[in-house]
């Protein structure tokens, strides 16, 4: 029997939304104002390959959350500009913010999903985070009206760790005093969202609205398209 439902977020909850063009011209600016001097190919380069941690991956990572402050730092670093530890948080605040003056819809058919679902079951979100962090992510679920659906909240750059890793579904499931058989999870990433609720003992449904053929040996449980299809299928378990 199904007591707990946890959602991922991005391209789950709400769409997948880049915000690369507006932090980056946040950046030359910032850099301009400096009187510091790069080309834009330069900028744009150091930009893509230090600021997302482009040498590494999760497993080098051991699953720890990439921080603003150490992808800035290391975007810094690799342009041999050394600012102040103010301008580093006023830079950081820029770009983690930035999501609230152009923040991602919802996804079709969320809120009305979330509304009937929470009155049976109890609801949780659990999301890798990049840039944009757990409370600006909060503030955008609050302005499209469906924050008050979710019993708990759960962010990477809160916990410390990004999906799959176990912890990042153990937490919001002790919060929710529910144990991983009776909970399933929602996601459209098959290794971070299937692999991880999977190997934790929950179920797992990939969201695969794209309709992309699964190359990959992680199988799930369900599959569907759009947000709604979950209702049907808690129904049947």
């Amino acid at each position: 029997m199904i007591k707990a439902i946890t959602f991922d977020l991005w391209n789950t909850i709400i769409a997948n939304k880049f915000y690369t063009i507006q932090r980056l011209n946040l950046l030359i600016q910032f850099l301009k104002r400096r009187e510091i001097d790069y080309s834009l190919e330069e900028i744009k380069n150091a930009y893509n390959i230090n600021f997302f941690f482009q040498d590494v991956t999760l497993i080098n990572l051991k699953y720890k959350h990439i921080y603003t402050e150490d992808r800035i730092s290391k975007l810094l670093k690799a342009l041999n500009i050394n600012i102040s530890q103010k301008e580093k948080d006023l830079l950081k605040d820029k770009f983690e913010t930035i999501a609230l003056t152009e923040p991602p819809p919802l996804k079709i058919g969320v809120k009305n999903t979330l509304e009937e679902l929470s009155t049976n079951y109890q609801i949780g979100l659990i999301s890798n985070t990049g840039i944009t962090p757990g409370p600006v992510l909060r503030k955008i679920l609050e302005k499209h009206g469906v924050l008050q659906f979710f019993d708990v909240t759960v962010f990477s750059d809160e916990t410390g760790l990004f999906k799959p890793h176990p912890k990042m579904f153990k937490i919001p499931l002790d919060k929710l005093n529910c144990a991983p058989q009776e909970a399933i999870h929602i996601g459209d990433i098959l290794e971070t969202d299937v692999r991880g609720a999977k190997e934790f003992n929950m179920k797992a449904v990939w969201v695969n609205d794209r309709n992309s053929p699964n190359s990959s040996n992680i199988q799930p449980d369900f599959e569907i398209k759009e947000i709604p299809e979950i209702i049907q299928i808690i129904q049947t378990l």
